[in-house]
């Protein structure tokens, strides 16, 4: 089937999206600069990107 009958089939029958967002909470808070420099003052929310931090420097 192509682009343009998909379109047609789908359009506006179903949501494009859904998100849940919960309420972040205010505890478990890192100091100032701590937060500065991991981008986010709630330890929560800190998922840092495994690149550099998971190859061991040698």
């Amino acid at each position: 089937m192509n682009e343009s009958k998909m379109d047609n089939i789908f359009h506006g029958e179903v949501p494009l999206a859904m998100a849940y967002v919960p309420m972040q909470t205010w505890g478990m808070l890192y100091e100032n600069e701590v937060g500065l420099d991991r981008g986010t003052i709630f330890r929560q929310l800190d998922k840092p990107f495994l690149g550099e931090e998971a190859v061991p420097r040698g």
